[in-house]
């Protein structure tokens, strides 16, 4: 028999196995588990909507719920959304049927529209009961690496010469370098303490690093990468690593060391040293496309959103009216 439930995480014996061998960090249970206990706003709860043939799981999607709307169980350090859809005949069927869970309106982001699954339930909820769209969420930039001397050789002239100069002076300062890869205690002060030193603005979940590092750490997920000059942490990174790919998640250096491009530098010695001992094959830059990540990863890759309404509902309407509609005019505007 073939059913749909929507579950709390704490049910999650009867869904758990679906999340055991994640294709990425952001895929696992502990990371939407953490994103459930320090970033849900008030009035929402996180959910599983889960896909079952007599009693066994096939397909899960963990999203926030707030009456009857639903959305992504993902925050603005999400890069991307990684629910278990491995299974693309129960992945359409959940899509297919959303109708039956979503009562008001849905809203998917950070999608890889190029992984199966997921194209499977984009496909899916396009032939459901639902009004929906898809929009352009973010750049990602990335990069295959093979070598990395042979990386290294093909970046640009002009950061190859920043990284030769300033690492000449830093280690005139006593520049030292070190990767965490357990006992994250002290490294996530470092980090915080960083941050708070730096240009970036304050966490809009402060919750969420230090209790998402302790959580995947234990997973063997997280690398913490610190930058020392004359025995003072001035640059630190948080890396994500799951088979053999890395996302750069965080980063961060005090304002007061920039002359020293100590975030340059500590980008450098991460990468050369992920690289070689974790045997990497692909690094990405998580969000956005900022100028200098092309100067370290020259390829891009789209994440994309999708919007939805239940046209049976005051809410579904009002999405539909207000979003999904505008959404497809806009795509059709710019084709």
């Amino acid at each position: 028999m073939k059913e749909i439930a929507i579950l709390s995480l704490s049910e999650h014996a009867r869904f758990g196995a679906l999340f055991e061998q994640p294709a990425c960090a952001e895929g696992s249970y502990v990371w939407f588990e953490t994103l459930a206990q320090t970033t849900l706003g008030p009035g929402e709860a996180a959910v599983m909507a889960v896909a079952f043939e007599d009693g066994a799981a096939k397909a899960a999607l963990p999203l926030v719920r707030k009456g009857t709307q639903m959305r992504a169980l993902t925050a603005p350090y999400t890069t991307i959304y990684a629910p278990a859809l491995s299974d693309t005949k129960w992945t359409r069927f959940l899509g297919l049927n959303a109708e039956r869970y979503i009562a008001g309106s849905l809203q998917l982001d950070a999608l890889d529209p190029a992984e199966a699954g997921v194209a499977a339930y984009l496909d899916g909820v396009a032939s459901s009961g639902l009004i929906a769209a898809q929009y352009r969420h973010f750049v990602n930039c990335y990069e295959p690496i093979d070598d990395f001397d042979q990386y290294w050789n093909a970046r640009p002239s002009r950061l190859k010469a920043t990284v030769r100069r300033k690492l000449a002076q830093a280690r005139a300062l006593q520049a030292d370098f070190r990767c965490y890869r357990q006992n994250f205690g002290e490294a996530v002060a470092i980090y915080e303490d960083i941050y708070r030193a730096s240009w970036k603005p304050a966490e809009p979940h402060p919750r969420f690093i230090p209790e998402m590092v302790d959580t995947l750490a234990r997973q063997g997920f997280v690398r913490l990468g610190i930058m020392m000059l004359a025995d003072r942490p001035v640059a630190a990174q948080i890396w994500l690593v799951c088979r053999r790919k890395a996302t750069i998640f965080k980063l961060a250096h005090r304002q007061d060391a920039a002359s020293h491009s100590p975030g340059t530098l500590l980008t450098y010695w991460m990468m050369e040293t992920l690289v070689r001992e974790d045997r990497l094959d692909e690094i990405d830059f998580g969000r956005g496309r900022d100028a200098y990540k092309h100067d370290w990863l020259d390829r891009e890759r789209l994440r994309i959103g999708l919007v939805a309404g239940n046209w049976k509902s005051a809410v579904g309407l009002a999405v539909i009216a207000g979003r999904v509609l505008p959404t497809r005019m806009s795509a059709m505007l710019k084709v």
